[in-house]
Order: C-alpha cells, then structure tokens, then sequence
C-alpha cells in the first residue's frame, strides 16, 4: 500500500492544530541513525492503514518530491473523547531488517466451550522477524479445552522465522470453572423491642 506524505515546514502545537482541522496528521519518520522527517499524512489515508494493515501496518510513504519510503508504524496517538488520530510515530525500514513488535493473540472457538469460562491472560506476543513476516495477529483455537485446560505460548503456530521473547511456557488463556452465585440467607424474624421500664400491670 501506497499513501502519500507532505513534508512539515511547522512544527509546534499551535500548527499541529491547524494541521488536524484540516483533516491532516503531523507525523515524523525516524530515518536509520538519529536523522528524523517531519510530515504529514491526510487522516483518511491512515485511517485505511489501521483497518487494512493493522497497528503493526507495512506501508510506503511517497513525498511530492517523488521519494519513496517503505515504513511502519511505531507508534501513534488518539484523542481520549472522539475518534481522532492527533500524531503518528513511523520507522523507516528495509527489506530484510529484522524489526521487534507486538502482535495481538485471538482466540476462537470460545463458544465451543461447554462447559466452564475461558479466560485470556496474555493478549500479546512479542517478536522479531523481518517486515514481509510480520502477522497481523495469532489465532489460537480454544474449542478442545475443558475446565482446568491451559494454553500456553508454546501451544500457538508461529512461523520458523519468527523470534518470540515470550517464555514458552507462559499461559495464554485457561479454562475456569463457573462462577457459583450463593443465594443470600434470608434474614431472621425480628421479635417484638423490649420495652425498658414498663412495669405489668
């Protein structure tokens, strides 16, 4: 996939605003070294990015000038009220440069759980491979397990070239008995007060 990218003039809080108001995204692309780009992406471009690649997205940048920039996203920021992207954080990479992400765990086949409540304790792995390895996520089938079942990072189909950091034996999801809601005791009859003082007639 292909968007294009305007290089940044301004930078500042006072411009990032303008920027935004006009459906635009200030973004900066860390280049191999300390060198950076300041940019800006069009928010419905990205927007496409983030539902067809995904937050670990492999793209190319193409400037006015004609240079082109294969890249991945870092990194970015939304607004806590509305919808909104406010900045972007990119990497500039190459073919073969092996890059460490994180890429969400899914489960399926819940629903084919009879019996107990499945429970995912681990929603990400951390990897390194190289971009053109890189999954959009791992998918891991639950619907064999019963109640004191595990499945653990070693259980997941992941590619021979990919590197995991996570240990092997670090759980995933579990299977746990359901819940037993224990019926509140009914209250005990009230007795009448007794009256301090009064004498029997």
């Amino acid at each position: 996939m292909k968007i294009n990218a305007e290089l940044r003039t301004e930078v500042g809080t006072s411009s990032a605003n303008r920027y935004r108001r006009e459906n635009k995204i200030p973004a900066v692309v860390y280049n191999k070294g300390s060198e950076t780009t300041p940019v800006l992406l069009d928010s419905k471009d990205f927007d496409k990015v983030l539902k067809e690649l995904g937050k670990n997205g492999i793209f190319d940048i193409v400037t006015a000038e004609g240079e082109s920039k294969q890249v991945i996203i870092k990194d970015f920021q939304s607004a806590a009220l509305k919808y909104q992207i406010l900045d972007v954080e990119l990497q500039a990479i190459t073919k073969d440069q092996k890059l460490t992400v994180t890429v969400p765990i899914i489960l399926s086949g819940a629903e084919g759980v009879k019996e107990g409540l499945v429970s995912q304790t681990l929603n990400e792995l951390e990897i390194e491979t190289t971009p053109a390895n890189i999954p959009t996520e791992f998918t891991a089938d639950v619907s064999a397990l019963t109640i004191g079942d595990s499945l653990t990072v070693a259980d997941l189909s992941v590619d021979k070239e990919i590197t995991v950091f996570n240990e092997q034996d670090e759980t995933v999801a579990i299977v746990a008995p359901p819940t037993v809601m224990e019926e509140p005791a009914e209250p005990a009859e009230a007795s009448d007060p007794e009256v301090i003082g009064e004498k029997e007639a």
